[in-house]
C-alpha cells in the first residue's frame, strides 16, 4: 500500500481527548479495581489475608509489567502505521509482538514461580506465607494470558478504539466478586483458599479476556484492514524495532511500578499491621494515577498519529494542551483526596491501628500527586515520539536510587538522620523521587516536542487550523 502524499492529523481538541481517554481510564480503573476488589476482600478475612494479597500482587507486578512494558512498544508503532494509513502493518506488528509473549512466558513464569525467592525477600512465613505461594502459583500460570492479552490492549489504544478495552475491562470486574467469593470463601463446594483464592479468580479472569480480545480482533470489521496477510512468522527487523523502542519502555515500567511494589514486599517485613496499611495506600494512589495514566496513554497514541501523518506541529500542540490539562486535573484530585481521606480509608479495612496508620501514609500521596500526573502524561508523550533511552535512565536514577534506594535506607537505617523511619522512610523518599521525576521529564518533553514541530513543513496558519480551532 502506498502512502497518500497528503494526510489529515487527528484530531486533538479537548473533547477528542477524552473520547480517547475516558475508555481508557474506565478499562485501567475495571483492571486496577480487581486488585481493589482483592485488598478489600482480602481485609475483610483479616490481616494476615490482606498482608499475603499484598505480597502476592506485589511479586505477580513487578514480573508482570516489566515484560509487559516491553511489549507496549507496539502502541506508537501501530500508532504510526495508523496514522500514516498502513494500516495491514498494523497486524504483521501485532503478530510480531505475540511471538514475543512466547519469548518473555519463557522467562517471567519461571522467575514468579520461585516462591520461595519472594516469600524470602518479603520475610513472610507462616499463613502468610502459604496464601502468599498459593496465590503466585496461579497468577505465574496467567502470565502468557495477561501479556497476549496487553498486545490487544495496545492495539485497541493505537487504533482509536478504547470502548473495546472498556468493555472487556468491566465484564472481567463485573465477575470478579463472584469469583473471589467462591475461590476466597469457598462457595459451590469449591475449598476456602483465603487470599489465594483472589490468585485464582486472577487466573481465570485472565484466559477468559484474552479469548474476548481476540475473537473480537477476528470478527470485528472495523478491524478486517488491519489483519496479516496470512500466519505471520518472526522477523527480524521488525523484531529488532519493537524491542528497540520497548525494551527502554519496559525497563521504564518496571522502574516505576516495582519502585511501589518492592517497596510492598520490603514494608513485609515490618508486620501485618503496616504492610496491609501500605497496601490499601497504594492501591488508593494507583487509583488516582489511572487518570493521568489514561490521558498520557490518549497523548502517546495522538502524538503518534500525528507524526505518522507528518504534523509534528500539531502533535506539539497536543503536548502543550494536555500538560495544562493534567495538571488542573491533578490539583483538584490531591485536594479531594486529601479532604476524604479518613472516610474513604474506613472502606478498606475495619481496624483502627490499620486505619489510623494508612490515613497518615496517605498524606505523601497528596502531597506527590501532581509530580506524578506530570511525569505520567510527559513519560508517554515521550513514548508517541518514539524517545524512550533518556526516560528509562531518569526512571531508574530518581524511582529506584532516590525513591527504592534511599527509602530503604531511611526505613530500616540511617540513624545518622536519625532513623530508622521505617514505612514512613519509604513513602517520604517515593515522594521526592516522584517529584524529581515529574520536573526532569515535563522539561524533556517540552524540548523534544519543540525540535520535532521545528521540523513541520506545514505552515503556522495551517497548524492553527488543525490543533487549535478544534476546541
Amino acid at each position: 500500500m502506498t502512502t497518500p502524499t497528503h494526510l489529515a492529523p487527528p484530531d486533538i481538541s479537548l473533547r477528542a481527548m477524552l473520547r480517547l481517554a475516558g475508555p481508557i481510564f474506565i478499562a485501567n480503573i475495571a483492571i486496577i479495581g480487581s486488585g481493589t476488589i482483592d485488598t478489600i476482600m482480602g481485609g475483610q478475612l483479616g490481616r494476615e489475608h490482606l498482608a499475603a494479597i499484598a505480597l502476592g500482587i506485589s511479586a505477580t507486578i513487578s514480573v508482570l509489567m516489566g515484560l509487559v512494558g516491553i511489549l507496549q512498544g507496539l502502541s506508537p508503532v501501530a500508532g504510526h502505521h495508523f496514522g500514516a494509513r498502513k494500516f495491514g502493518d498494523i497486524g504483521i506488528d501485532a503478530g510480531q509482538s505475540l511471538w514475543l509473549v512466547l519469548c518473555f512466558s519463557m522467562i517471567g513464569v519461571p522467575l514468579l514461580m520461585a516462591t520461595d525467592f519472594w516469600i524470602e525477600l518479603g520475610g513472610a512465613s507462616g499463613e502468610v506465607a502459604r496464601m502468599a505461594s498459593q496465590y503466585m502459583f496461579w497468577t505465574a500460570l496467567a502470565l502468557p494470558g495477561s501479556m497476549a492479552a496487553r498486545v490487544y490492549i495496545s492495539l485497541n489504544a493505537a487504533v482509536s478504539r478504547p470502548r473495546v478495552t472498556m468493555y472487556v475491562s468491566l465484564a472481567m470486574l463485573a465477575l470478579k466478586v463472584p469469583l473471589n467469593a467462591v475461590f476466597m470463601y469457598g462457595f459451590l463446594g469449591c475449598p476456602a483458599m483465603g487470599g489465594a483464592g483472589a490468585g485464582v479468580s486472577f487466573f481465570v479472569l485472565t484466559y477468559l479476556s484474552l479469548i474476548a480480545y481476540w475473537v473480537i480482533w477476528r470478527r470485528d470489521p472495523y478491524y478486517r484492514a488491519m489483519h496479516a496477510p496470512g500466519f505471520v512468522m518472526p522477523e527480524a527487523k521488525r523484531l529488532w524495532n519493537l524491542l528497540k523502542i520497548g525494551v527502554p519502555m519496559g525497563l521504564c515500567t518496571f522502574f516505576e511500578v516495582s519502585s511501589f511494589t518492592l517497596m510492598a514486599i520490603f514494608v513485609s517485613r515490618l508486620g501485618p499491621t503496616i504492610i496491609s496499611a501500605h497496601q490499601i495506600v497504594a492501591n488508593l494512589t494507583s487509583m488516582c494515577y489511572m487518570i493521568p495514566l489514561s490521558i498520557g496513554i490518549a497523548t502517546s497514541v495522538l502524538i503518534s498519529q500525528s507524526l505518522g501523518a507528518r504534523w509534528p506541529g500539531v502533535a506539539y500542540a497536543c503536548l502543550k494542551r494536555t500538560l495544562r490539562v493534567m495538571v488542573t486535573i491533578a490539583v483538584i484530585v490531591s485536594v479531594a483526596l486529601y479532604l476524604f481521606r479518613d472516610a474513604v480509608v474506613w472502606l478498606y479495612t475495619g481496624e483502627a491501628q490499620v486505619h489510623d496508620l494508612a490515613t497518615a501514609l496517605l498524606l505523601f500521596g497528596c502531597l506527590y500527586h501532581v509530580f506524578d500526573a506530570l511525569q505520567s502524561v510527559s513519560g508517554f508523550a515521550l513514548r508517541g515520539y518514539r524517545v524512550t533511552f533518556a526516560p528509562m535512565i531518569i526512571f531508574g536514577v530518581m524511582l529506584w536510587g532516590v525513591g527504592l534506594g534511599l527509602g530503604y535506607q531511611f526505613a530500616f537505617g540511617a540513624e545518622w538522620a536519625g532513623g530508622p523511619y521505617g514505612v514512613y522512610g519509604f513513602w517520604g523518599s517515593t515522594s521526592v523521587g516522584l517529584l524529581l521525576t515529574g520536573v526532569s521529564l515535563t522539561a524533556m518533553a517540552i524540548w523534544v516536542g519543540r525540535q520535532f514541530a521545528k521540523d513541520d513543513r506545514h505552515t503556522p496558519e495551517e497548524i492553527a487550523s488543525a490543533s487549535g480551532l478544534k476546541l
